[in-house]
């Protein structure tokens, strides 16, 4: 009896040991995976759970306000309403997926492109779906709170262009910031799905604009429910950008190029101000502030006049007869003006083999400097082309600014072109012909400028060597007015009679009925010049048939002793310069001086 109850005493040991093994692997497994989440992973799991208790919500700061040298505002913000995701309390994304394009119409696409675009950025950091939610949206959210706490709205300050496309090139638009740019140094401290400034103003003081956010941290429930706020900070507001741009000038500008291809640029020559900057066809930057559909975006950039592009710092176009101004400055420099030579001109003259034109085929006579400009002759300047060389003429253009950046306050300029021997070996890999220095007299050939390099160039003219660099931002809260140290400002050595006699002619071109006179306003001494680019060869123009139109210029100034504004006008395929640009430029001096005589106006000096 006692040995069968050994025996059984052994074979429960035996059991017991065959249970304990197991149970101490479990406990040694458990052990371990505590041992990792307490000492290892713990700091990570308290974040978590933290952040399951405690949630931070971003209080989007409102970009700075944009006003005209008046103090009248153009681009402000105002409140709004997003739609955001917050992934942490979604417990089934198709569902999700479905009531956001179900119930709030949301395009499916777009949706699951915000999901992908937003896979690497947090679950704790919600996204956009949904702008400028309406009150049924809000009310449709509300109600199904409870089956979807993962969808809420937000407060979004969105940016308002007060005047639509007004101004639009020069104010610029915003647009949502790409991976590729997070991953520079371009637009610092933003995240994923804001908005950054995309051209214009916008773009070149993006970091002036961009006010601070602030944080919001909250409590929240099991179901995701704000339940107390525990600490705010206020977002700062960007900081605020008064403009030399003159809104009375602008919509002067606007509405005379309304239906045209072109550019009006206006410009305190004596310390670079742009007082108008106008592009046509424009846009509407309201429509970049609630995120651009793809097939808007599309319709824009196939847009055949192109009009997202800023014509007055982008395109670059022969100047046409602008460049006789340019001519007699280099005239005055190699000192084959000083005595005041007379030519004759018959309507045409040969030069190195070939036959050029004067405008006028039957000719102008025996002209003067001052005439030659008021008439726009060609004979005068292909001889004055001829004497100098693309040398000298190449020389003083370029310090006139010609053929690189002015150095305006906005993104995307271009330099255009100032040919050279030393140009068309490096572009072309050929010599340089004499021929082609007398296209050059008279602004065709290969020269090509943009409108605000034009206008800084006869400014500089007229003032006699005031070379300005054209901007655009008056002053910056905080920030002072323009870069440091100022608006550089060059001073070249043109004589004041040599810069009186180019005022003259371009006086009688508007006021002794030369080509420009119809920029003439009764009672202002208005100076100004007319071009008239030739677009295609004669032989090319045949071909094409009719309807091939010359590109239009005008560049002038006011008043003629104290020039105070600069005025260029492009059209393109305007036609004449005296009779499609010239009438502008007129519109614009009109208001320019009549706004100086109102009373309370305010002056440029």
């Amino acid at each position: 009896m006692a040995l069968e109850q050994e025996s059984n005493r052994q074979l429960i040991q035996q059991r017991l040991n065959l249970f304990r093994i197991p149970v101490l692997l479990i406990f040694l497994v458990l052990g371990a995976r505590l041992w990792q989440l307490q000492i290892i992973q713990g700091s990570e799991y308290a974040l978590k759970a933290e952040r399951n208790r405690v949630r931070s919500i971003t209080l989007t700061a409102p970009r700075g306000n944009i006003l005209d040298r008046n103090g009248v505002p153009l681009v402000d913000s105002r409140p709004s309403f997003d739609v955001l995701v917050y992934r942490e309390d979604m417990r089934d994304r198709e569902a999700t997926v479905r009531f956001l394009t179900q119930r709030l119409g949301i395009d499916r696409e777009e949706v699951e492109r915000q999901f992908e675009r937003h896979r690497g950025s947090g679950l704790y950091r919600p996204f956009i779906v949904k702008e400028n939610a309406g009150m049924e949206d809000i009310s449709i959210i509300e109600a199904h709170r409870g089956d979807h706490p993962e969808i809420k709205v937000g407060p979004e300050p969105r940016r308002q262009y007060r005047y639509g496309p007004l101004a639009a090139h020069l104010l610029g638009y915003l647009g949502e910031i790409s991976e590729e740019e997070l991953k520079s140094d371009r637009f610092p401290g933003t995240t994923a799905g804001q908005l950054v400034g995309r051209s214009g103003v916008e773009r070149f003081y993006n970091r002036l604009l961009a006010g601070k956010d602030g944080v919001r941290r909250v409590t929240v429930d099991s179901r995701g429910r704000e339940v107390d706020i525990l600490d705010e900070s206020e977002p700062l507001i960007g900081g605020e950008l008064r403009l030399t741009l003159d809104l009375r000038l602008q919509l002067v500008a606007e509405e005379a190029l309304r239906g045209k291809v072109g550019v009006v640029a206006a410009m305190d020559p004596r310390n670079g101000e742009i007082l108008a900057l106008a592009s046509s066809p424009a846009f509407d930057p309201n429509a970049f502030s609630r995120r651009i559909s793809g097939a808007d975006w599309e319709e824009l950039v196939r847009h055949p006049d192109r009009p997202m592009q800023n014509r007055a710092i982008q395109n670059s176009h022969s100047p046409g007869s602008i460049f006789k101004l340019i001519m007699a400055g280099a005239g005055f420099r190699a000192g084959l003006l000083d005595e005041d030579p007379v030519i004759v001109c018959r309507g045409r003259a040969s030069y190195y083999g070939r036959v050029f034109h004067c405008w006028d085929r039957s000719g102008h006579g025996a002209l003067r400097l001052e005439q030659a400009i008021a008439k726009s002759c060609n004979i005068f300047f292909y001889e004055l082309g001829r004497e100098l060389g693309i040398e000298k003429i190449s020389e003083f253009a370029r310090e006139l600014g010609l053929g690189a950046p002015t150095g305006i306050d906005l993104p995307g300029e271009r330099g255009g072109i100032m040919p050279s021997p030393e140009w068309k070996r490096g572009t072309r890999g050929e010599s340089w012909y004499p021929g082609e220095t007398i296209s050059v007299s008279i602004g065709q050939g290969a020269v090509s400028t943009t409108p605000v390099q034009l206008l800084r160039a006869v400014g500089a003219l007229a003032t006699a060597g005031n070379l300005v660099t054209p901007h655009v931002l008056l002053h910056a809260e905080g920030g002072g007015d323009g870069p440091q140290g100022g608006w550089p400002v060059k001073r070249l050595p043109i004589a004041e009679a040599h810069a009186r006699r180019l005022r003259q002619g371009m006086w009688e071109s508007v006021n002794a009925w030369g080509t420009g006179h119809n920029a003439l306003v009764p009672g202002e001494d208005i100076c100004g010049k007319t071009g008239t680019a030739q677009v295609v060869g004669k032989e090319a123009a045949k071909r094409l048939g009719e309807g091939v139109e010359d590109h239009a210029w005008f560049a002038g100034f006011g008043r003629r002793d104290a020039p105070e504004i600069a005025v260029v006008v492009f059209i393109e395929h305007g036609g004449s310069g005296g009779g499609a640009a010239a009438p502008v430029g007129r519109e614009i001096f009109r208001t320019y001086f009549e706004n100086r005589r109102s009373p309370g106006a305010e002056g440029h000096d």
